[in-house]
């Protein structure tokens, strides 16, 4: 379901008739109960949830950032991270209009779900850092459009999907040296969130490094452990999923998307786009036409 109100944009798919509260379902091993994407433009969002819900949620933050309440405590959590919510937690959290923030979240219960959560490290901490994960967009959207559809044997595909999401999102932690490593590198996660925001202008790694009182290899080395990825590369994964974004949505040529994400030159910006997506930026823009 797509829905444009107040340019909010949201899909959505659901196995139920929404229900505020979750629903709790022990009968199988794991069940999808909704499944959503949001994008704020000029509207913000805010969810008070005081005992929480009964089913799990999860929410993948792609843009912007959120603003969340833990343990009376308000941090914001920028995007690369992923906001895990267990059944009976307090949720206190919001989105403003001016962050672009950008997620994708999914509601689930099932008789396994805590087991798999604690065995892929994500009940160790309620943020985890993942980065930006291609693999794991594609699954949300993926289960959305399942949803949606309602072919045979949709039900057990939106849960295999689940739970080759949570293994990828549990991998990614634990490319770290030790478990939960993430979490004890504040100095990276800063760095993370001045990334997204000046993804666009020209970032020298060796300045981020200083930044962090880092030694370059030092900092490429902390950096990958949070990340999984290199500087470089997470720079170049977010500029290609903003420039996805643009050529898919705005009429924007592809040189001028190329400046917007950062790349003067729009020949070489075409050849990262190709080695990265598959497809020149030219043909990728044709598809949504």
């Amino acid at each position: 379901m797509l829905r444009e109100r107040e340019l909010v944009i949201s899909i959505s798919g659901d196995a139920h008739s929404w229900q505020e509260h979750g629903i709790e379902d022990k009968a199988q091993f794991l069940a999808v109960n909704w499944c959503g994407y949001q994008r704020l433009q000029t509207r913000s969002l805010t969810r008070n949830r005081e005992h929480g819900r009964i089913d799990f949620q999860l929410i993948y933050i792609t843009g912007g950032k959120g603003r969340f309440r833990f343990h009376n405590e308000a941090i914001e959590v920028p995007s690369g991270s992923l906001v895990v919510y267990t059944p009976g937690q307090p949720q206190h959290y919001s989105y403003q209009a001016m962050d672009g923030t950008e997620v994708y979240w999914i509601h689930f219960t099932g008789y396994s779900a805590y087991d798999y959560l604690q065995q892929f490290g994500l009940l160790k901490q309620p943020v985890h850092t993942v980065g930006m994960m291609d693999e794991v967009t594609a699954l949300f959207k993926k289960i959305i459009q399942e949803l949606n559809s309602h072919r045979p044997l949709g039900s057990h595909m939106v849960n295999a999907y689940l739970l080759e999401t949570l293994t990828l999102l549990g991998r990614r932690l634990q490319t770290a040296e030790e478990p939960g490593a993430q979490g004890r590198h504040p100095d990276i996660n800063q760095m993370i969130a001045f990334i997204h925001e000046k993804y666009s202008e020209s970032l020298s790694i060796s300045e981020l490094a200083s930044e962090c009182s880092l030694s370059v290899f030092r900092f490429i080395h902390k950096f990958k452990e949070v990340t999984g990825m290199t500087p470089m590369k997470y720079i170049t994964e977010i500029r290609i999923n903003e420039a996805k974004k643009l050529l898919s949505e705005s009429s924007l040529h592809v040189k001028e998307v190329a400046a917007v994400v950062g790349y003067d030159n729009p020949l070489y910006f075409s050849r990262i786009f190709r080695s990265t997506v598959g497809i020149p930026p030219s043909e990728y823009k044709k598809q949504f036409q």
